[in-house]
């Protein structure tokens, strides 16, 4: 069998080493003496004929194949006799060829020196493996092309098993999917049933005793009920609508000078009663003003969410809110004392979707941390989580003063 090195140049290289064979991307170097290269080149040749987990072939010029290893038996199954003298052309799949991918990848390798592909390819037998194929244009040192070197290694197993492990990532997606829509809808459905049958109430009151609507209060505070049920949906809306913007990235940020400490107070304040509802007091700790330059709704956002987990899963207990800052960042804390995180669930919190805990008995659709970690991470900040299981957890939230990131986070952008 010959081997054809093409591109290499002779050369010398110390004393002890008087033929090398060189190229850009290494080199060949013989021991000294006519004897030593032979011994060499049978090595080289021995080693190429005996390799049997690589497919060793040598092409001519037109792609016929002009030489032929064990390995190349072993892989594509056809013996040296059977296959020498044909168009390598024979191991590509019929819709490879009828657009002439085999001739293509020759003029890449001669345009580019080498040429490497992942693709199916052909056995004797007619099946099909997946393989890498590295063809080498083969020059001599006058600068013609003698050929082409072409080595094929069997990645079949190792195909089969990314789209084993792909499989696996879709069934747990439609999972994921499968478990949100039935969350969703239960969580859309929770204040539409209050809602609707309030509604109805009132409609039948107003029928039959529309005097007694307006005694004592009671259709302000009918109306006042109703509103809160339908501030939730609205809420529920649009923390999805807001993922779906986070996917195709249209969330945007609009900074503008604003005071933090002021904006915890105003969402504390707002959910005094529900936090008294809970059994939690709300204990705040913050610098009569704090301004930066932030995005006023996503903000409010973010610390209403931080605020209603910790009711949520702190009741009973009171919950510290604490706003600081140094010359650069903003460091808001939130902590609660209520069921703690477990440490296999805290790297997981800030997915999308994600509960540490039952929905059986905590509502929601695991998507406020997601949220407010996309919110934060947009304006250039991070957010931590310390928990214990049974001692509470403490979210930390750190933000530049006023920089902002020239394109936003993930999924968002920034108009000034």
């Amino acid at each position: 069998m010959r081997v054809l090195l093409g591109g290499w140049k002779r050369g010398t290289l110390g004393d002890n080493h008087d033929h090398l064979l060189n190229s850009g991307n290494g080199a060949i170097t013989y021991s000294r003496g006519e004897h030593s290269r032979r011994d060499t080149e049978d090595q080289l040749r021995l080693l190429i004929s005996s390799v049997t987990d690589y497919a060793i072939l040598t092409l001519d010029v037109r792609g016929y194949i002009a030489s032929w290893n064990l390995g190349a038996e072993r892989i594509k199954g056809y013996l040296a006799e059977e296959i020498l003298g044909q168009h390598f052309s024979r191991f590509y799949p019929p819709e490879d060829v009828a657009w002439g991918k085999p001739e293509w990848e020759l003029e890449s390798a001669i345009r580019l020196g080498r040429f490497e592909d992942e693709g199916w390819r052909i056995r004797k037998d007619g099946t099909r493996f997946w393989a890498n194929v590295v063809i080498t244009a083969l020059f001599d040192e006058t600068g013609e092309l003698r050929g082409f070197g072409k080595v094929t290694r069997d990645f079949t197993q190792r195909k089969h098993a990314e789209e084993t492990r792909e499989m696996e990532r879709l069934r747990e997606a439609l999972h994921a999917r499968d478990e949100f829509l039935s969350v969703a809808s239960h969580e859309l459905k929770t204040p539409l049933t209050p809602l609707q049958l309030k509604l109805s109430a009132m409609r039948r009151t107003a029928e039959s005793n529309p005097e007694a609507l307006v005694a004592d209060g009671r259709l302000a505070r009918e109306l006042a009920a109703a509103s809160g049920q339908v501030r939730k949906l609205a809420d529920l809306i649009d923390d999805l609508l807001d993922v779906s913007r986070i996917n195709v990235g249209r969330l945007p940020l609009e900074p503008a000078r604003m005071d933090l400490s002021a904006l915890v107070r105003d969402v504390t304040t707002r959910y005094e009663a529900q936090a008294a509802a809970a059994g939690c007091r709300l204990e705040l700790e913050l610098p009569t003003s704090l301004e930066g330059m932030w995005d006023r709704r996503r903000m409010d956002q973010a610390v209403t969410n931080l605020v209603t987990n910790a009711i949520k899963y702190g009741a009973g207990k009171p919950i510290r809110l604490s706003l600081s800052a140094d010359d650069t960042t903003v460091v808001l804390t939130v902590q609660d004392e209520g069921i703690g995180i477990a440490p296999t669930q805290q790297h997981r919190i800030f997915e999308r979707f994600v509960r540490a805990v039952s929905e059986r008995n905590y509502g929601g659709m695991g998507l406020g941390l997601f949220i407010t970690h996309q919110i934060v991470e947009a304006h250039g900040g991070s957010i931590q989580v310390e928990s214990q299981l049974g001692r509470g957890s403490t979210f930390t939230l750190q933000i530049p003063m006023t920089r902002l990131p020239t394109t936003g986070g993930p999924g968002m952008s920034t108009r000034a």
